[in-house]
């Protein structure tokens, strides 16, 4: 994925801290089981996940830098990452191919990504019983060059 590049000064970084303080009011207030901070320009949100008739729950985090779609990890429990469920080797999850949408800073993260994890959470769930991924795949598949980042590369 290629860096974007963003004009830099107090104008944008404040611009940019309200983007983050108000995805993070909207992701509290319609899930309050995740906890949400923002540390360094990036939004951290951390909680445990069940789908309704999932047997697990699933600690995820979900970082989110503005401009950039959000990075979501299954810290527990732990999995196996593989091409075949959609998780790069760092336990971040493929949760959609980015030429379908194109990411900025006005997608809400709650209505979007939250909702995408659950999805990945069931798939999952079904492919420990069938071993096949029944979720949506991009054309290219899954590649480690592809995944989402964490931390703001425009400081």
């Amino acid at each position: 994925m290629r860096a974007k590049v963003f004009p830099k000064g107090k104008h944008y970084q404040s611009k940019k801290y309200a983007f983050l303080y108000h995805q993070k009011l909207l992701i509290e207030q319609t899930f309050s089981y995740l906890k949400c901070d923002i540390k360094n320009n990036v939004l951290v949100c951390i909680g445990w996940l069940q789908p309704q008739d999932c047997k697990d729950r699933y600690k995820v985090k979900i970082e989110y830098v503005v401009g950039y779609e959000p990075k979501t990890t299954i810290l527990k429990p732990f999995i196996l990452p593989s091409k075949h469920i959609h998780m790069y080797k760092d336990h971040s999850v493929c949760l959609h191919y980015p030429p379908d949408m194109r990411w900025n800073e006005k997608i809400k993260i709650c209505e979007y990504t939250i909702p995408w994890v659950s999805e990945w959470i069931i798939f999952y769930e079904i492919y420990q019983i069938t071993g096949k991924w029944e979720g949506r795949e991009s054309p290219v598949h899954i590649r480690e060059c592809d995944k989402n980042i964490g931390v703001d590369i425009n400081d």
